[in-house]
């Protein structure tokens, strides 16, 4: 057994070796090829006359100083960028401090923090516009109330990510209840065959549902607050 484990533990050492030297093989492999394809690329420009090498050189300068033109104009742009998110800081920066003074409390975005060091890029310019974002909606929410806007509950909404109404689609299909869901809603209905509509014993169903369901004794939600 102990011969046996030594030769496996041979085997498997021969064996990392084989592959070593198999990785070995083909990196030496490729350094071949570029080194041929080095000395066929020497061999043709040794063959060029003067002239063919005069217009290589130009056309490599052509494409060096296109290369060159190309990086200047993306610099330039990057700093319009720069200069841009600055200005968008400083705008930002304002608007929400002003909102901050006016008493507006974020519920959903954070609070986000603005010093003169903070910069403005690709990767936190969101949660920056988010904050701006909610104070924006609670204003435009605060002006429909001032204003007595009826609809001023669902003025902050965003119309653009509603869902579209179909307005001229005036038949649905409905199916009807099975005889087991029949029995279900009637059981439900505990053989009481008024509908209530009286708010008051509306609420009074609602607490005798939840202590049936909840018998450990907690409070149904509402109870204990004054409206």
């Amino acid at each position: 057994m102990t011969t046996f484990i030594k030769a496996e533990e041979q085997n498997y050492s021969l064996y990392n070796y084989v592959n070593m030297l198999n990785s070995e093989i083909d990196m030496i492999e490729e350094q071949n090829k570029t080194i041929e394809a080095e000395i066929k690329r020497h061999e043709e420009l040794g063959e060029m006359t003067e002239k063919e090498k005069d217009q290589m050189r130009q056309q490599q300068k052509k494409q060096l100083m296109e290369l060159e033109d190309q990086m200047k104009e993306k610099d330039n742009q990057i700093k319009t960028i720069e200069n841009q998110m600055i200005t968008i800081k400083n705008f930002v920066w304002n608007m929400v401090d002003n909102f901050k003074k006016s008493h507006f409390f974020l519920s959903v975005a954070q609070n986000a923090q603005y010093d003169e060091d903070t910069v403005f890029n690709e990767n936190n310019v969101v949660l920056y516009l988010a904050e701006l974002e909610e104070y924006i909606s609670l204003f435009i929410t605060y002006l429909a109330y001032k204003q007595e806007n009826p609809d001023a509950a669902i003025s902050s909404l965003n119309l653009e990510k509603m869902g579209i109404k179909e307005f001229d689609k005036r038949h649905m299909e409905i199916e009807a209840p099975s005889s087991t869901e029949v029995n279900i809603m009637n059981d439900d209905l505990e053989t009481e065959d008024e509908v209530t509509t009286d708010p008051k014993q509306l609420y009074k169903r609602f607490e005798d549902l939840w202590t049936k369901d909840n018998p450990s004794g907690s409070v149904a939600p509402g109870q204990g607050k004054k409206y």
